[in-house]
């Protein structure tokens, strides 16, 4: 199994030569799975096709998945979060602020990767 990432910053290309990357590789013959983690989803766009949150095929070898990152935050970081957010309140903190600083920074990016990891696996 190879496993790539696109990274940096917004406007580059990630998800143009994620969905060309992906589109090649299910051409070769390998098994392929394209994700998009970005809130602002293109990936659609860019393979010309409805993507939802589960994954779909699209092609032969090919599958693509738009994961809804405030989804995956709500599903594996809720109790927490709503901890935080109750404890941060009781000190004064206003609600607004309370829930933003319950969200640490990367945590989207975490819970992606979590996502990646479940694929790996199985």
């Amino acid at each position: 199994m190879r496993i790539i990432l696109y990274t940096g910053k917004g406007g580059v290309g990630k998800t143009t030569i994620s969905a060309a990357t992906a589109v090649r590789c299910a051409e070769l013959g390998h098994k392929t799975i394209v994700m998009s983690t970005d809130p602002a989803h293109s990936l659609a766009d860019s393979l010309d096709c409805k993507i939802g949150v589960k994954p779909k095929q699209i092609g032969e070898n090919l599958v693509a998945e738009e994961i809804n990152v405030n989804e995956e935050l709500k599903n594996n970081w809720g109790r927490i979060q709503k901890y935080i957010t109750k404890f941060l309140r009781s000190r004064g903190f206003e609600d607004l602020v309370a829930e933003e600083f319950a969200v640490f920074p990367g945590m989207e990016e975490l819970f992606s990767l979590l996502r990646l990891r479940d694929y790996y696996e199985n």
